[in-house]
Parts: structure tokens; C-alpha cells; sequence
């Protein structure tokens, strides 16, 4: 008889795997370990109503298990209060949110509940109660009951289907595995079975219940100590006004809670949020944040794009420091939020509507250290009708979000690193950047197409002025597509070549939140500026224009460093075809990553003579990558050939070395795919940034090396050869192997005479390579 015809067994089978395991983690052994040594009835030595608390949450899939019109996987998510009241037994209460496909229906089916649950700690009735368990298996049982409501019924008359709300109630059962992250926080997974009454499902059914599974996995938060119980009394110093002070940046997703709205993630659309605020006591705080954003909108609006700009201004409740007194090392918080807003929306109607609104919502913040948390934050904001058309429950609109970002907080300026900022010097705290990223310009029809991003190159030098503030120029250089073309091209999509220089004030955040330190690892860095761009296939071709961005360093060393940089630019409208239409202005995003340099004031004297007890100046290298013509295509890559490069070279002072090196390049291509051959000899003026950043020493682990160059060879193509003059630029990055023994990267970038490729287009040839080898030093010997 098939009753329990089992569409999807994750549930069986993690129920299976969990036990196995726990019993192996464990060493539970034989179940004569279970049957003859069972321990003593334990109890909590105190277990007042307000201790052995825990609080719960988690999310995921959840099916039918059993057959009954369900199409696909759904989701669910619960949060539980519950009490220990005994090392073994237990209980808690739980709430439900969740939803089913449904291939009867044309939305999901959408079901909201509650639980109760008996626990059994199987971990404690086996081997007895453990504080420092790191891992506890549990047991579960108990009853759920709730509503579930489905409208649009697709099957037309059938008796079977139910529309609307109906009452669903049923009983579960289940295992939890408990991972101790800390002494208050645990990572679960909880696999679960249940059996319900066929209104889950809204569908009658000859046996008439319905098979569920869920797999949850989320966090239990137990508090260290009873509820309202104070044990921790550090000092709130708050004798600056930037003490406690913290700036937040986030990003997640939003929807409108309304008819029409699809079910499903495509209901969601993407938001970014930014926020300053200040703890003035260890249990209040206020917040004022920022946020932009689109979703989804019910059919018949005027757009396919909710868009909006919400303005918050917050009041922050520290639960924890109210329930146990301030700690200032604790690795969880729990902050409630209320606050008020005003938001200013486009997409239902044809013009911005403004409206007031309200705002509740819960943030879990994670410590990572001091000064940096992570978080992650449900917010829920009911506002006017005007936001959206009054269409949510009882004509207002409702707004939910879902943000996950990092919170960085002031240090107390007594507890600052007291290190002396120096600017003696026009040289001191001097800096310089190269990276590589990729770029976009946004409007609604490139975000469709992956292939609109394109590469950008990057580079800067810049200089602090004070720990807080510093100038830099910076230019970037690279290309992108645009999908979005004049009426009167026929092309799919239209390349843009853009080169951009400008200049850049820069806010170090951590230093003016946190002090300054030369020896931090970490710096969150902010920018603003202006810049003139220019652009290919535009009418416009010079166009200046705004910018910001925020740029994360990582610091591997005093003079070397990496880093992470987003930022976005801004244009006048008409510089590019096409805009967001919500704001008509031109806009490119970008990301790039790649290397950061600090540089100290050079001393020739003292340079020079650490360098001449150095007889090792004298070095060769070997090298092998590829080459191709420098092109802002994919021809770049797919006309790459094999490059070969030898050198030798001597360092004539700590700063300036001079290198003669032979190139051949075979089986590249021409723009008309003929095969393009290549051999030549250049001379190449190299400079050490590991001197010019720290002094001269023969101990630099990394290094990085500039140079420029001229070049002359043969070049092979269309079956003839030509003699092709040339320049060069690029830097060598090299990595410390042994005394005389370094590995090194080459990109490079060079010019050759328009007869390079074979192919007349009246400008110089363009020609790129990347090449990795080994540089061997060594001392010149004498002969006498």
C-alpha cells in the first residue's frame, strides 16, 4: 500500500547520519553503556524561572513527504523561548513562519504558527551533565498548530482544493545536534518529521493528513548568567562624545508586504544602507541611517522597479547589557530598534510620493574584535499610504527588510595606542596603489547581461596629512559594453574604451574611530572625489564627474599591503547611452583589488652605505608566460602566443638598476588570426620600492619593481619580416626564495610602430605580456 509515498527523504536520511554520528562523536559504544550505567536523575544546583533559558532561531527547506500537490521545495523559519529544567528535560515555545510551492495554486501556499516541544538532552542522560560539552544531541516531540492561507486556485471547481485561510494542527517529532561555538552560543541543525491534518496543504486527501520534513539550521543563544541578573560592571566611559561612537555599513534585501507581490525571491530586490550613531548610556543608543533600494511592485503599477530612499532615525536598547550589566568583551548582542522614518519612493505611480512611517526591528550583533562587529538585522517599517498606494493591511503600506553588515565602533580615546603621527617630512606617509578590477555602467538593461562588465586597471600615489585625512591621484584605464544602443544601430551591444584621472579626498575611518597605529593590520578607508573622464563611441567624449567610494586595506607588512576597493562614479546624463531612470544622471560602479605601497623618507647616505657591503648587484632571470596585442576585447586572450624572456642586470645603486633582456614570442595572433612571430633585445631602467619604502636591504621578502624600457627586433607576419622599434612600462613583483634566489610576475604593456601586426591603422600597435620566472643574484667574479 502506498501511504507514505516519500517524495524527498533529506530529513530520513539527516536524522540517520546525525544519530550515527553523535553516537561515534560521543563513544556511546554498545547500548549496554545506555542500559547498564545509567546515571543519577540530575538537577541544576539552582534553577530559578529566570535561569537555563535559551532563545532559538533558524531556517530551512521544508517539503511534503507524502503526495499532495506540493511542486518543489519550500522554506520555513522558526524562533524558540525555552527553559532547561533539568540537565535532561526541557521545553520550549516556538513561532512559525513558512511556505510551500504548490502546483495547484498559482501563489504558495503561505502558513504562520506555533509549537510546543518537550526536549530530551540525550547527551546528559547518557554520560551525565557537562558545562563544557562540545557537542549535545538532542531529542524532540511535540504539537504545532497554526493557519495557512492560499488564494488563485488554478484547478477551477475541483472539491478537493480549499482557497482562503484554513486551520492546520498536527504533531513532530526530531533530533537537534548542538555545536558550542562559545559559552553562550551554539550552531544547530535539526532535522524534523511531522504529520498534519490536510489543511497544511489545502488539499483533501484519502488518508486525510499530510507528511511534512523540515531541516532547520540556525543559533541558540543561552545567557551566561539569569535573566535580570547583572555579573559584568565594566566601566562605561563616556568623558569624550566619540567614545561610543560607531558607523555601520550593510547591505541586504527588501520587499512590500501587498497583493500582487510575487512569493518567491524574485519579490525581493537588493538595498544598501550606511548609519552613524552613539551609545550615550550601556543600554541606549541612537541610530540615524540611510538606505536605497528597489523590489518588486504588484501588477498594474506604473514601473517593474519599487525604488526608494528611506531616511531612519532610531532608538537602540542594549538587551543584554540591561539584563547582565555592560561587558565590553562580550561576543553577542542582542539590540532591539524602534525608530521613526521618512521615505521617498518611485515605481507604483508615475511620480515620487513621499510619506512618514514607523519602524521596528532586532539586530544580532557578532564581535570580531574591539572595534569591528558583524550583524545581522530583520526590520519591519510600516508607513503612510502614500509610500506605495495603501494596499497592506489596514491601509498602510508595510515594508520588510532583511540586512546583514559590519558595525565599526570608536576605541575610548584613553585606551588609544598613543604611536606619534610624524609630517617632518614631504615624503613621510607617502603611499602608492596598482590594481585590477572590473567595472559596469548601470542601467536596467546592462544588469540583465554579465558580459556589460569589463576589466579596469588602476593606480594611484597619495599622501596623509594628518591620521585622519589625505589627498591622492588616481587614474584608471579599461573598457566595458553597453546593451542599451541608439535607435539607429543595429549591433547587439556597443564597447566602450574609458580612461579616468582625478583626485580623491580620503577619510581614514579606523584612525579617527580607533587612534592612530602604524602597526594595524586592518584600515576601513572612505573617498570622495572628482574626476574628468573620457570615453569612446560617446558624444561627449570629456566628461567630468563625481566619485566615492570605500577602500579596505590589509597590511602584510610595513611596506606591503593589500586591498579592496568598490566605488562608484557619477556623470551627467547623455555621457553614455541610457540611465537608471529613476535618477537621471550616468553611473559606473566598479570594484578593483590589488596592491598598496608605504613609503618613509630615503636617506642616500645611509642607503648607500648599507648597499656597498652588498656584492651580490649583479643578477640574470629567466622567464616564460604570454603575450598578445593589447586589444579591449576577448581577442586579448584568444590571441595570446608563448613569450620567453631572458635578462641580465646590475643594481648600480640601492634605488636604480639596468637590465638588457631578449624576448621571443611565438604563435600569437593578428587581429585576422594569421600567425604573428616575434624576437627583439631591449634595455630596461628598473627602480626597488622596497628601498624607496624601508631602506635598502638584502632581506626584502617582497618587492616591487617599476621599470620602463626601449626595444628593437624582428617581427614575423603574412609571411615576411619587419624591423619593429618599440617602448615599454610594467613592474616585476618578486618574492624572496633564498639569498640569491627570488621568484618573480612581470605585467608589462609596450608600444610598437604601426607595422607590428601587419595591419595599417594609423596609430602605433599596442602590445601587452605577463610572464613568471626565477631571478638568480650573484657576485661578478674577477680574474687576475
Amino acid at each position: 500500500m502506498d501511504i507514505l509515498r516519500i517524495k524527498n527523504k533529506y530529513a530520513a536520511v539527516a536524522l540517520f547520519l546525525m544519530l550515527s554520528v553523535a553516537l561515534q562523536a560521543q563513544d556511546y559504544g554498545a547500548l549496554k553503556y545506555m542500559l547498564q550505567k545509567r546515571p543519577a536523575n540530575e538537577r541544576f544546583e539552582s534553577n530559578k524561572f529566570n535561569e537555563h533559558l535559551f532563545f532559538s532561531a533558524g531556517l530551512g527547506p521544508y517539503g511534503l513527504l507524502t503526495s499532495g500537490g506540493q511542486d518543489g521545495m519550500g522554506m520555513t523559519a522558526n524562533a524558540f523561548i525555552g527553559k532547561w529544567f533539568t540537565p535532561v528535560h526541557g521545553a520550549r515555545l516556538g513561532a512559525t513562519l513558512g511556505y510551500l510551492p504548490s502546483e495547484v495554486y498559482n501563489s504558495k501556499i503561505k502558513m504562520v504558527g506555533g509549537s510546543f516541544d518537550y526536549l530530551l538532552n540525550i547527551s546528559s542522560l547518557t554520560f551525565g551533565y557537562n558545562e563544557q560539552r562540545r557537542f549535545e544531541l538532542l531529542g524532540i516531540a511535540g504539537v504545532e498548530a497554526g493557519y495557512s492561507r492560499a488564494n488563485d486556485n488554478s484547478a477551477g471547481d475541483n472539491p478537493a482544493v480549499k482557497n482562503g485561510h484554513e486551520f492546520y494542527y498536527g504533531v513532530r517529532m526530531g533530533l537537534q545536534g548542538n555545536i558550542r561555538l562559545s559559552r553562550t552560543l551554539d550552531l544547530f541543525v535539526e532535522p524534523r518529521i511531522g504529520w498534519y491534518n490536510d489543511g497544511l496543504g489545502h488539499t483533501e486527501s484519502w488518508r486525510n493528513y499530510k507528511m511534512g520534513g523540515s531541516v532547520l539550521v540556525g543559533l541558540t543563544y543561552m545567557p551566561a548568567a539569569a535573566m535580570g541578573r547583572k555579573i559584568h560592571f565594566d566601566n562605561f566611559d563616556n568623558s569624550s562624545f566619540l567614545n561610543h561612537m560607531f558607523v555601520s555599513l550593510s547591505g541586504g534585501i527588501s520587499t512590500l508586504k501587498m497583493p500582487g507581490i510575487k512569493n518567491t525571491l524574485k519579490g525581493f530586490g537588493p538595498q544598501f544602507s550606511a548609519g552613524i550613531g552613539k551609545w550615550f548610556s550601556p543600554s541606549s543608543g541612537v541610530r540615524l541611517s540611510g538606505t536605497v533600494g528597489y523590489s518588486d511592485t504588484p501588477a498594474g503599477s506604473a514601473s517593474s522597479y519599487f525604488k526608494h530612499i528611506d531616511l531612519h532615525a532610531d532608538y537602540l536598547l542594549n538587551i543584554n547589557n540591561i539584563l547582565w550589566g555592560y561587558d565590553e568583551q562580550r561576543l553577542f548582542t542582542l539590540i532591539g530598534i524602534a525608530g521613526v522614518n521618512l521615505s521617498g519612493t518611485k515605481g507604483v505611480a508615475q511620480t515620487a510620493k513621499y510619506a512618514p512611517g514607523l519602524g521596528i526591528g532586532l539586530q544580532g550583533s557578532f564581535r570580531l574584535n574591539r572595534s569591528v562587529d558583524l550583524f545581522v538585522e530583520p526590520r519591519l517599517n510600516v508607513y503612510q499610504k502614500r509610500y506605495a498606494g495603501g494596499c497592506g493591511f489596514g491601509s498602510t503600506d508595510q515594508l520588510g527588510e532583511l540586512n546583514f553588515g559590519v558595525t565599526y565602533h570608536t576605541i575610548d580615546r584613553a585606551a588609544r595606542p598613543q604611536n606619534g603621527f610624524s609630517s617632518n617630512h614631504i615624503a613621510d606617509n607617502l603611499f602608492m596603489t596598482s590594481g585590477i578590477g572590473a567595472q559596469l555602467f548601470l542601467n536596467k538593461t546592462n544588469l540583465k547581461h554579465l558580459a556589460a562588465w569589463g576589466p579596469q586597471l588602476s593606480a594611484s600615489i597619495g599622501k596623509w596629512f594628518t591620521p585622519y585625512s589625505g589627498l591622492r591621484l588616481v587614474g584608471t584605464g579599461g573598457f566595458f559594453s553597453n546593451y542599451l544602443l541608439p535607435t539607429d544601430m543595429e549591433a547587439e551591444r556597443l564597447r566602450h574604451i574609458t580612461v579616468t584621472g582625478g583626485l580623491d579626498y580620503l577619510w581614514n575611518i579606523t584612525s579617527t574611530m580607533s587612534g592612530y597605529d602604524p602597526e594595524r593590520i586592518f584600515e576601513l578607508i572612505g573617498s570622495v572625489g572628482f574626476n574628468l573622464a573620457y570615453t569612446s563611441n560617446s558624444e561627449h567624449k570629456f566628461q567630468p564627474g563625481l566619485n566615492a567610494g570605500v577602500q579596505g586595506v590589509w597590511h602584510i607588512n610595513d611596506f606591503f599591503g593589500l586591498y579592496l576597493e568598490p566605488q562608484i562614479r557619477l556623470y551627467r546624463d547623455k555621457f553614455i547611452e541610457g540611465n537608471l531612470g529613476f535618477i537621471q544622471k550616468d553611473v559606473m560602479v566598479g570594484i578593483n583589488a590589488g596592491f598598496h605601497y608605504r613609503f618613509v623618507p630615503y636617506s642616500k647616505a645611509a642607503n648607500r652605505s648599507v648597499f656597498e657591503k652588498d656584492d651580490k648587484r649583479y643578477f640574470i632571470s629567466g622567464a616564460l608566460g604570454v603575450s598578445s596585442l593589447l586589444v579591449a576585447n576577448r581577442d586579448l586572450v584568444k590571441n595570446m602566443g608563448v613569450e620567453a624572456k631572458g635578462s641580465i642586470g646590475k643594481w648600480y645603486t640601492p634605488l636604480s638598476a639596468w637590465r638588457v633582456n631578449g624576448t621571443i614570442m611565438y604563435k600569437a595572433k593578428t587581429p585576422d588570426k594569421l600567425n604573428l612571430h616575434y624576437a627583439g633585445l631591449g634595455m630596461d631602467y628598473m627602480m626597488s620600492l622596497a628601498t624607496l619604502a624601508k631602506g635598502y636591504s638584502r632581506d626584502h621578502a617582497i618587492d616591487v619593481v617599476p621599470f620602463v624600457g626601449v626595444t628593437a627586433g624582428l617581427v614575423r607576419r603574412r609571411g615576411e619580416f619587419k624591423a619593429v622599434p618599440g617602448i615599454d612600462a610594467g613592474a616585476q613583483v618578486k618574492l624572496k626564495l633564498g639569498s640569491s634566489l627570488d621568484f618573480y610576475v612581470e605585467p608589462k604593456v609596450g608600444i610598437r610602430t604601426d607595422t607590428y601586426d601587419g595591419m595599417d591603422q594609423g596609430r602605433p600597435d599596442r602590445v601587452a605580456s605577463m610572464v613568471g620566472g626565477l631571478i638568480y643574484k650573484f657576485k661578478m667574479p674577477t680574474f687576475k
